[in-house]
């Protein structure tokens, strides 16, 4: 038997078991909070005191400290403004309803994924939101959202869904195990579904990271954000489905009095470790050092910005750089139509809007060979090894000495994602499910 079909077998052979071993993990784990929640004397208890000794040291700080710290701001750009959602058309009398739940509301493809369904499905559903995370400082504005903070217990959650009567539950799942704020994040989502079994919703479950979905007898579609994730995560015997997350071209657009830059080189990112570690803005300096008349624009905010500045600093290389910290959706484009090359040096990647937005703007887009890039990108010239920042700079120097590859790959960007990963395409999948859900039984 030839050995790639011997290696297909063996897949074959222990995918149940590792599906069998991902639900005990869940099970358990789901037991132990239960375990957790039987003590409520105690959790209540603790809830009193933690209340007040939250209420004196924000009294402290409101006295000490500026919330609008340099450290806060110095992460935005100084013409930030939120997005205002606005549903696209005129809303239809007896609107279905949607609940979304999502971990964070920050800037970043879930949010936006929320907003553009909002924007374009709000005429037919009336949607509202749940996070536990949201910003100071909001990345979107003019939508209902529901701020549940510390859910140790389904009670809050089922409050809302008392209140609201959704017919389903969107799900935008980003709960995991890899680390502690991630942990927090899987018994928060647990909770979640927790109080959707006893409320009886149905439920659609986006996997927007890679990881596994939370299983649940209510979830009557799991969502991936790419085949590569649902190739990976995806639960068997369940309706599994890919929905690629949609790109607004009209905005993302490049017209011909914006003609192509020759030496600039960007990414545009949320900051923070989730895709991106310390070491990605290493290509970005390696290219500038390499090639002296060579720009880097670094977009968006978060705990990484001063990391990369400090680094861009160590390599004496300040004057090539520019960081704009967190800018409003609305500023993007412009900003994409100064790179000549758009750099995606993660480590860790599901989808990402970033990518589709550079490819129809017609830039050229490099990567680590990582989760879901090489079915985005398709084409294998364009990839370094992951975490080969030199090999990543050769492609991108490549590219910036030859002016005429850069326009072939620019023009198949933006047919592949005009075909791909469109906002109606995506909103034709969703508003697909969504019907499905809200037919009678």
């Amino acid at each position: 038997m030839p050995q790639n079909q011997m290696g297909t077998k063996s897949e074959q052979e222990y995918h149940p078991k590792i599906d069998a071993l991902r639900l005990e993990n869940q099970r358990l784990r789901i037991e132990l909070e239960k375990f957790h929640d039987s003590n409520r004397l105690f959790r209540e208890l603790s809830k009193i005191y933690r209340n007040k000794i939250s209420s004196f040291l924000e009294a402290v700080k409101s006295k000490t400290i500026n919330r609008s710290n340099n450290f806060y701001e110095n992460n935005f750009d100084a013409g930030f403004k939120p997005y205002q959602v606005r549903p696209l058309h005129s809303a239809h009398n007896n609107r279905k309803r949607v609940l979304h739940v999502v971990g964070n509301f920050w800037t970043g493809g879930s949010a936006r994924l929320v907003v553009d369904i909002i924007e374009h499905l709000g005429h037919i559903y009336e949607q509202e939101v749940v996070s536990r995370d949201i910003p100071e400082r909001p990345a979107y504005v003019g939508l209902t959202i529901h701020q549940c903070k510390e859910l140790v217990e389904s009670r809050p959650i089922l409050s809302i869904l008392n209140s609201f009567k959704p017919d389903f539950l969107h799900v935008h799942y980003l709960g995991n195990h890899n680390n502690e704020w991630s942990e927090l994040d899987w018994k928060w989502y647990n909770n979640v579904f927790q109080a959707a079994k006893k409320h009886g919703c149905k439920i659609i479950e986006n996997i927007n990271i890679p990881t596994d979905p939370y299983v649940c007898d209510a979830v009557k579609y799991y969502v991936y954000v790419s085949d590569y994730v649902k190739r990976e995560f995806s639960y068997p015997d369940a309706r599994n489905v890919v929905i690629y997350p949609g790109s607004n071209f009209k905005l993302f657009n490049r017209s011909d009095e914006y003609p192509l830059s020759d030496d600039c080189i960007g990414m545009v990112y949320r900051l923070d470790g989730d895709k991106i570690n310390e070491n990605a803005i290493d290509v970005f300096i390696d290219v500038v050092q390499r090639r002296s008349e060579t720009k880097a624009l670094i977009v968006g905010g978060g705990s990484l910005l001063e990391v990369y500045r400090n680094a861009v600093r160590k390599a004496g290389v300040s004057d090539a750089f520019t960081f704009t910290g967190y800018v409003s959706y609305e500023e993007l484009p412009a900003l994409y139509k100064r790179m000549s090359v758009f750099v995606a040096p993660v480590h860790r990647e599901s989808f990402g809007q970033a990518t589709p937005f550079a490819m129809n703007m017609e830039i050229p887009v490099v990567a680590y060979r990582v989760g879901a890039l090489p079915e985005i990108v398709d084409d294998e010239e364009l990839l370094a090894p992951p975490g080969d920042s030199h090999k990543l700079s050769d492609i991108v120097i490549g590219l910036l000495d030859n002016r005429e590859r850069r326009f072939q790959i620019g023009t198949k960007n933006r047919r592949r994602a005009k075909q791909l990963f469109s906002v109606e395409t995506m909103i034709d999948g969703y508003r697909t499910l969504y019907d499905e859900l809200t037919e009678p039984d």
